[in-house]
């Protein structure tokens, strides 16, 4: 009787499935009681995603209270950019001192999310938003700039407006 089932189940996988099933039916009859959800998993897109806070989303350029882009040009975030996925130009707005972009453009395929450029600027115009769906049928969608009415870095791009999360 031993050797039938030795053969039919192997010592090794029964001490495993042991193990496996104490801490199975340890964490199953103990979910509720401790008013614990009992699965791991979103109900995304019905529940709002929780992301944390340091999540990188795309990156989104700010603006102050007249409105006014913040950025002055310093071209630190340029520079800094390993995959070099930033290109500004740089020209003058009457009433102005500093210097303002009259391009930013930002290739979104090729971002690797590093968060230097974010870093880099010292003038706090520039953040990585919690933008998490980044998903697009067409290469267009991740060029990126100031100007334009769907690729527009003010804003949330069409593709994720129904999946991004306002906390911070």
């Amino acid at each position: 009787m031993k050797k039938i089932l030795k053969t039919l189940i192997p010592i090794d996988i029964a001490k495993g499935l042991k193990v496996t099933g104490k801490y199975f039916f340890k964490v199953f009859l103990t979910a509720n009681r401790a008013k614990k959800r009992p699965h791991g998993t979103e109900e995304y897109p019905e529940v709002p995603v929780k992301l944390q806070p340091r999540f990188r989303g795309r990156l989104t350029m700010l603006k102050d209270e007249q409105g006014e882009i913040k950025c002055v040009c310093c071209l630190a975030c340029e520079k800094i950019c390993p995959t070099q996925v930033i290109t500004i130009e740089s020209g003058k707005k009457e009433g102005r001192k500093t210097k303002l972009p009259t391009r930013y453009d930002f290739e979104m395929e090729r971002c690797i999310f590093c968060e230097f450029c974010v870093e880099s600027c010292g003038f706090d115009s520039i953040i990585l938003n919690h933008q998490f769906e980044l998903a697009a049928y067409n290469r267009e969608d991740f060029s990126i700039g100031m100007l334009g009415k769907e690729h527009n870095m003010f804003e949330v791009t069409p593709v994720a407006k129904f999946s991004y999360s306002d906390e911070d």
